[in-house]
């Protein structure tokens, strides 16, 4: 079960023990939501008692919400976690790697206090969005069918919000669409902004309504990692060198009508 505990508006504390099912996970969520409404960021303590132990069903829920959490990680600071499960201790540090903003901590029984302590203490505002143009343009196209779109610059949550906007449109009415994506100066990303919750329920959508994906000028990296997962999902990828554009617009059955705009 879990138990919801006594703590300041922007912590989230919560004592885990027996058997966690879909339920408790919901709770826990829940909970978090709550103290969103409140609050810009927020913290966790999670006290993990000796006889927790995950149902199928709980892992199940926890994978599911987590997924839709994930656009939410610029609005959590601080992770306490008390335990003295070794394999828990050993998740809790790989997420505070691969979740680098949030800031993820162990600790042993004993520090119970110390713990609740740091995880209670007030979290800093969430800074301000810098200033900088736009980073992705979409591209009218001489077919409807085909949404294209180019990359200049570091890609920022208000470009994610312009590529989301324009593939729902581009997906509005129509069973399958292409789509041709140029990247003319890939300049990396915010990884909040691409795990934004808006962008994962539009990739969803996409493998069952993108046929063909062609993408124009990507770096090595990215060809290797294209090619590797596009037997996996439903869109057929293809990389393009940049001096081979032509064909990629041909490919998808399309061209560049106007300017990006």
């Amino acid at each position: 079960m879990i138990e919801i505990l006594d703590s300041p508006k922007h912590l989230v504390a919560m004592r885990l023990s027996g058997k966690l099912t879909a339920e408790d996970v919901a709770a826990a969520y829940k909970a978090t939501e709550e103290a969103l409404k409140e609050n810009d960021r927020i913290s966790f303590f999670a006290e993990v008692d000796e006889s927790m132990n995950l149902t199928f069903e709980g892992v199940f829920k926890d994978m599911l919400e987590g997924i839709w959490q994930i656009g939410k990680l610029k609005h959590y600071s601080r992770v306490a976690l008390v335990t003295s499960k070794g394999w828990i201790a050993a998740i809790a540090r790989v997420e505070g790697i691969v979740f680098s903003s949030v800031d993820v901590r162990v600790f042993d029984p004993a520090e119970h206090d110390k713990a609740f302590a740091w995880a209670s203490e007030k979290p800093e505002p969430l800074p301000k969005p810098e200033d900088r143009g736009p980073a992705i343009h979409l591209i009218q196209t001489t077919n409807e069918n085909v949404f294209a779109y180019e990359v200049d610059g570091p890609i920022g949550e208000k470009d994610i919000e312009t590529a989301v906007r324009g593939l729902n449109d581009a997906f509005e009415g129509k069973e399958k669409i292409n789509v041709l994506g140029r990247l003319k100066n890939w300049a990396g990303f915010d990884l909040v902004a691409v795990l934004s919750d808006q962008l994962f329920k539009t990739k969803y959508k996409s493998l069952s309504k993108v046929e063909k994906y062609a993408v124009v000028g990507a770096k090595p990296w990215m060809r290797n990692f294209l090619e590797l997962i596009n037997p996996a999902i439903g869109p057929t990828i293809r990389v393009f060198d940049t001096d081979e554009e032509n064909a990629a617009w041909e490919w998808v059955g399309a061209r560049q009508a106007l300017l990006p705009e």
